[in-house]
């Protein structure tokens, strides 16, 4: 996985260790509200269709996860 060098926002650490999201179907999907619609009007996170992963860094400081963006 190749990502920008970035410190934690919370922090500010620039400790983030690259890993995985892991999850499985429907997917892990941001939303803004939770809901009962969630798993159909989130924006998905995570790709692929039995094991589903999305690349993340987390903070070895306070653990709070990063997700970069898709492109």
């Amino acid at each position: 996985m190749a990502t920008a060098q970035i410190s934690c926002p919370v922090c500010g650490a620039a400790n983030l260790t690259e890993g995985e999201i892991v999850g499985r179907s429907p997917g892990v999907k941001f939303k803004r509200r939770a809901g009962l619609m969630g798993d159909l009007l989130g924006i998905p996170l995570t790709r692929g269709f039995f094991m589903l992963t999305a690349p993340a860094l987390r903070c070895e400081n306070c653990g709070t996860v990063v997700v970069p963006g898709r492109r």
